[in-house]
């Protein structure tokens, strides 16, 4: 393996880090309930209020026993509950409450600032072309995890 990947890699996996990190320094109402751990537990909501157990785990790449610590931490800060879903009474169902979507919100629009911030500094030459190489970078992966989760 070309020693560049890995050197690329590890300041992907850097930069996630600093972001994360600036976002956890500057969340502002819920600063006492961004730890990581809950950011992880409410991004794998995506974009929907409500999921199952395993489609949370699933999102974010977490064991089923992990999640669930995350999801009671978070029910705990009122910010989900849980429901049996109706159709299926073994499944559990994990639903934001108001001040869960709240806080979601707040977290989405605190990242959306600090890479609005961070990618400011590019000019827009720079910005085209980092998002045409992101893109490509995205296609290869995709089709890297997909081919390999078929083999």
């Amino acid at each position: 393996m070309d020693e560049r990947l890995l050197e690329y890699l590890a300041v992907m996996r850097d930069f996630g880090r600093m972001y994360t990190q600036r976002i956890l320094e500057g969340s502002r109402e819920s600063s006492n309930l961004l730890k990581l751990s809950r950011i992880k537990a409410l991004y794998a909501f995506r974009d929907q209020d409500s999921s199952t157990m395993s489609e949370l785990a699933d999102n974010i790449g977490a064991k089923l026993p992990s999640m669930t610590m995350m999801i009671d931490n978070l029910a705990d800060e009122g910010l989900v509950e849980r429901a049996r879903d109706e159709q299926d009474r073994r499944k559990v169902i994990v639903r934001l409450t108001e001040k869960g979507r709240r806080v979601r919100e707040e977290f989405l629009q605190q990242r959306n600032q600090i890479a609005a911030e961070l990618f400011a500094r590019l000019s827009r030459e720079d910005e085209q072309e980092l998002m045409h190489l992101l893109g490509r970078v995205c296609d290869i992966l995709e089709k890297t995890f997909y081919d390999e989760m078929d083999a």
